[in-house]
C-alpha cells in the first residue's frame, strides 16, 4: 500500500497546480498557449482542479484506508486523457497545450495502475 502514497500525492499536487494555473485567462494562456475566452467558465475549472486535488490529497494521506480508489483515480486520469485527445484531434488544442498533461496523465495512471493493492 505504502508505494502507492507517492504517485497519489503526486497526482494531487498537479491537480492543485492545474486549478492554480486556470485561475486567470491570463496565467491560464502563459502557461497552456491558449487564451480562454470565458473567464468565469476558467474559474470554475479552477475551483474543481483544486477541490479534486484536494480529495487527492486525502486520499494520499491516508492510503491504507482509501486505497482502494486507486482504480476511480486511474479512471479520472484516463477520462481526462480521453478529452485532451479529443481536444487535440479535433484541433481546439494545440501539441503545445495538449501533450504534457496527456503524458503526464498516462504516466500517473500507469503507476498508480501498477501501485495498487492487487485483491
Amino acid at each position: 500500500m505504502e508505494k502507492l502514497r507517492l504517485p497519489v500525492k503526486l497526482d494531487a499536487i498537479y491537480t492543485v497546480l492545474l486549478g492554480l494555473a486556470t485561475l486567470s485567462p491570463s496565467l491560464g494562456a502563459s502557461i497552456f498557449g491558449h487564451k480562454a475566452q470565458d473567464p468565469a467558465l476558467l474559474l470554475t475549472l479552477s475551483g474543481l482542479f483544486i477541490a479534486f486535488g484536494v480529495v487527492i490529497w486525502v486520499i494520499a494521506g491516508d492510503i491504507e484506508k482509501y486505497g482502494g480508489l486507486a482504480t476511480a483515480l486511474v479512471l479520472a486520469l484516463l477520462i481526462t486523457a480521453v478529452f485532451l485527445v479529443w481536444a487535440w484531434a479535433t484541433n481546439l488544442f494545440t501539441a503545445r497545450t495538449a501533450l504534457v498533461p496527456l503524458i503526464i496523465n498516462i504516466v500517473l495512471a500507469i503507476w498508480i495502475w501498477s501501485a495498487k493493492p492487487k485483491s
